[in-house]
């Protein structure tokens, strides 16, 4: 039996989004927010609800239009399972990094989570490898080494290069053991690419899929490949597409958006129950970075790498702490994005019927907030105001 999968990745970054957003004007001009330094620079602020999910797979019943098993008829010989039905329930994994985070049966309990450092497609990443990689399947062993046993290897890399074409015609290896049904367009919204679909591996009636697909943007590609042995675990395939994303990848292991850069309008402190309330910050909203390609889901606009402001949040007693920009000019479109202090990420573009940005926070969390305000149209600088307040009654 040939060894089908190699584990392997280079540090990629961290964000996980969420998006809603709220934007008025408000009911009383805020007072400037003291900060430790000025930079000049861009940014735009969002609104804080739960972070949004992968987008959800809009092809028909998922990877299910490769025909299944030969067209959802099932193998006549079916090699040991542990879920011979269905499964009895699903699993969030993430990676040792916080990086990859897919969905998975319960009953697939051994997990690999590392460095990507051998590939099939011969790409040299040195010792850290060519990006980062999740192994998730009953017994990884068996998953590797036999056709009998379900699993997922789940890797990103930022160093594999040429066609999602090319890279897919690497597996014809697979011929050897597998029959090729053949190659579908593969789009869920959040990555594009295609997937190849292999039936009867092994003899033993295995079905195998392989996506590879990029985002939008191509910053790096993602590489997942489904052992399918019984009907359940097809019925898997559909969770693990639904659900397989990357939060971010970058290639000098942190992130497109670095909260541990100096902020670029300085840092502030604010206690709750602050006079005067709101409290606000002039500066341009932009830069040029892509947060879809970095968040995902429902993110969109361009910030830059460092946050615009950092600020402490203390004593709060439970209540509502909420951030808005408000732009100069009417009409102008703006975004927020925020890193809370529990390390998640919020964004959000039009509230309040308006296109100011609001994230609210309910409760509010003591800690560090990292606030980016940007503009939703690549190339612009949007002058503003960054607002924290306190009061339901004052927004956009």
């Amino acid at each position: 039996m040939i060894l089908r999968r190699a584990l392997a990745l280079t540090l990629l970054l961290v964000a996980a989004c969420g998006g809603e957003a709220a934007v008025t004007t408000t009911s009383a001009p805020p007072t400037t927010i003291a900060t430790t330094s000025t930079v000049a620079s861009t940014t735009t602020t969002a609104p804080a609800t739960n972070p949004d999910d992968k987008p959800a797979d809009d092809r028909v019943d998922g990877l299910a239009l490769a025909g299944g098993f030969q067209g959802g008829v099932p193998p006549t010989e079916v090699p040991t399972d542990p879920a011979v039905g269905d499964y009895s329930g699903y699993q969030d994994i993430v990676d040792e990094n916080g990086i990859l985070t897919v969905t998975v049966p319960v009953e697939w309990t051994d997990v690999f989570s590392g460095p990507w450092t051998n590939n099939i497609w011969g790409v040299e990443g040195g010792e850290e490898g060519i990006g980062i990689v999740l192994g998730v399947a009953p017994d990884l062993d068996a998953w590797t080494d036999t056709w009998g046993t379900p699993g997922l290897f789940f890797g990103a890399s930022e160093l594999l290069g040429g066609t999602v074409a090319e890279l897919l015609d690497g597996y014809s290896y697979l011929a050897d053991e597998c029959t090729y049904d053949g190659r579908y367009e593969y789009d869920d919204g959040a990555y594009v690419g295609a997937v190849d679909w292999w039936n009867n591996c092994g003899g033993v009636g295995t079905a195998y899929a392989v996506i590879i697909a990029r985002p939008p943007g191509e910053e790096f590609t993602v590489v997942v490949e489904i052992t399918m042995v019984t009907e359940a675990d097809v019925a898997a395939a559909d969770q693990i597409v639904s659900s397989f994303y990357v939060v971010a990848l970058d290639d000098n292991g942190g992130g497109a958006l670095d909260t541990e850069a100096d902020p670029n309008y300085g840092t502030g402190e604010i206690v709750s129950g602050f006079e005067p309330d709101p409290q606000g910050l002039a500066m341009e909203a932009g830069g040029d970075i892509d947060i879809s390609a970095y968040l995902g889901g429902e993110c969109a606009g361009f910030v830059t790498t460092n946050p615009d402001l950092e600020l402490t949040y203390t004593g709060s007693s439970g209540g509502l702490l909420r951030f808005y920009f408000v732009a100069d000019e009417a009409g102008a479109d703006t975004v927020l994005v925020i890193n809370d202090p529990a390390g998640d990420w919020w964004c959000a573009d039009d509230s309040f019927d308006g296109f100011d940005p609001t994230v609210d926070f309910l409760p509010a969390l003591d800690g560090v907030y990292d606030i980016w305000v940007g503009t939703y149209t690549a190339g612009e600088l949007i002058p503003g105001t960054l607002a924290v307040t306190e009061v339901d009654g004052n927004h956009p």
